[in-house]
């Protein structure tokens, strides 16, 4: 019998830390999570450990962790809420850059029941006031391969399956993170990809193609 569990807002923090920490490394180290979140490491990992017994969480040996599909549903959830929040205090309510990331994150958990009046009052915006994306409303688990990516089109980074060092320091050393955005540029004659993420074009080993998960965005 499967058992549903619920999410504290610690828990979301948590999640939505992990998140970021991937978007920035493609990985979250146990001593960063405790740095972002001003927590001693033994809070840490017994969080950590309650959050991978509910199944949101993975351990990485001598790496970090990393979140599961189900943890990466909540934590954009999560996300996708602060981002407009911040939105919401810059765009309508006229507040300094800097001083959104605190409020919003006092906002993101409590702004459920408005997130769709929300959305439609600030309009088509794709990105916080920092630049980052604002996570799509749904979720998609299901995903393909970059290397089955169409030239030309616009994709969403799901995952990273991250299965070896090389695989690690290849993503690490050219900016490949979670949620972040790509267009197909061109398929190179050895079998790799050239791909431009944000602004900057980078070419993709055919090896890692396989372990970049994206979906179509429309």
């Amino acid at each position: 019998m499967s058992q549903t569990f619920s999410v504290s807002k610690v828990m979301e923090d948590y999640l939505v830390t992990i998140v970021r920490l991937e978007e920035e490394y493609g990985v979250a180290r146990v001593t960063d999570i405790a740095n972002e979140l001003g927590v001693k490491l033994g809070t840490v990992t017994n969080t950590l450990s309650r959050l991978k017994v509910q199944g949101y969480i993975e351990h990485i040996p001598y790496r970090g962790v990393r979140l599961t599909e189900e943890g990466r549903r909540i934590a954009l959830r999560v996300l996708r809420r602060h981002r407009l929040a911040e939105r919401l205090l810059t765009d309508l309510l006229g507040v300094e850059t800097h001083k959104v990331h605190e409020i919003a994150h006092r906002l993101e958990h409590d702004i459920a029941d408005i997130e769709d009046y929300l959305e439609r009052k600030l309009g088509d915006v794709r990105t916080c006031p920092h630049g980052k994306p604002i996570p799509p409303k749904e979720y998609r688990i299901e995903g393909i391969p970059l290397s089955e990516a169409k030239t030309g089109e616009r994709y969403c980074i799901v995952k990273v399956i991250i299965d070896s060092d090389e695989v690690f320091e290849e993503i690490k050393k050219k900016g490949i993170k979670p949620g972040s955005f790509l267009i197909v540029k061109s398929e190179e004659l050895d079998g790799g990809m050239k791909i431009k993420v944000d602004s900057k074009e980078i070419l993709v080993s055919e090896k890692l193609l396989s372990a970049i998960i994206v979906h179509k965005v429309e």
